[in-house]
């Protein structure tokens, strides 16, 4: 399975569940904001978790296009936010000369880390049904977020030693034909996930790798 992006973010905020499904909109999933309280954010109506995430992604957005090269920059597109947590959040973009770009940031514009290949080939649209793993990035001993790519198949579900993982499907900012899924993790599990997929009428099994194989004492995904 091709990696064409991996990289360790090791900022202190956690990043976790969120999405979008189309332009740049997060998923309707409750995280809390950057200073709130975990036990007052759980009392917290929806329209306040919602402004707090809007808040988190607006930020960590505007410090992330601050510190990217201008030839690095969106297309049309625009970015598709890929996670979002207590502090920063998690992109995807395509450049205008088609290459993929992953970047992370912090909403108080601290720690940043963006990353693109060096040409549209590397994610180039598959010519078969495959996955195509895009990012793993962790914050260590938090969260580890994942982003895949589907060609010629769609992502019916996600597990870990049979159990479900969450996940979520993204605007595609590569080419319409490719559907993005983004999906979380703790930090330091290790292995692959297994991912069902449909491909035309059939359906199959393919195992997305995590960022290490083992861990330690770490939850281990077989």
């Amino acid at each position: 399975m091709n990696r064409p992006l991996a990289c360790t973010l090791t900022c202190v905020a956690l990043i976790s569940a969120a999405a979008c499904t189309s332009g740049d909109e997060s998923s309707q999933a409750e995280t809390h904001g950057p200073t709130e309280p975990i036990a007052a954010a759980r009392t917290a109506s929806p329209q306040t978790t919602t402004a707090a995430r809007s808040a988190v992604i607006e930020a960590a957005k505007s410090g992330l296009l601050a510190k990217v090269s201008t030839k690095d920059l969106p297309g049309h597109a625009g970015m598709a936010t890929a996670s979002v947590g207590q502090g920063s959040a998690l992109f995807v973009w395509a450049t205008t000369d088609g290459r993929f770009c992953s970047g992370a940031a912090a909403a108080d514009g601290g720690s940043t880390v963006s990353t693109c290949t060096s040409s549209p080939g590397d994610t180039a649209f598959s010519s078969h049904p495959k996955l195509i793993q895009l990012v793993t990035i962790g914050a260590i001993g938090t969260s580890q977020n994942l982003v895949i790519g589907a060609d010629r198949e769609t992502v019916q579900s996600v597990t870990c030693n049979g159990s479900p993982v969450p996940f979520r499907r993204l605007v595609g900012v590569l080419d319409c034909r490719r559907a993005l899924y983004a999906f979380d993790l703790p930090g330091q599990t290790g292995g692959s996930v297994t991912a069902t997929v449909i491909r035309a009428h059939a359906t199959a099994t393919e195992h997305v790798n995590l960022l290490w194989e083992r861990h330690n004492g770490s939850p281990t995904c077989r």
